[in-house]
């Protein structure tokens, strides 16, 4: 199984800020969605990606977020929608 693509993981993102963070400022938000760490960790390697406090491999599910860059460049334009 491979890695899920930047432009699915930032719709997921930006679905999760829209139904359940709607009235927070998104970068304030601490759950920001659940992956499972094979989708998400080519991104976890580049920074693009952050595991929450507590998370890593071993967990197989994590919740993570976004880098500032990642959201800038992958969510805001879907939030902008």
């Amino acid at each position: 199984m491979s890695a899920l693509s930047k432009s699915m993981i930032a719709a997921e993102f930006a679905r999760r800020a829209k139904q359940f963070h709607a009235n927070e400022e998104p970068m304030k938000i601490r759950l920001w969605g659940l992956f499972s760490w094979e989708d998400v960790s080519p991104y976890i390697k580049t920074g693009e990606i952050i595991p929450n406090a507590g998370y890593k491999k071993e967990n197989k599910i994590i919740w993570c977020k976004p880098s500032q860059s990642f959201f800038d460049k992958w969510i805001a334009p879907l939030l902008a929608k």
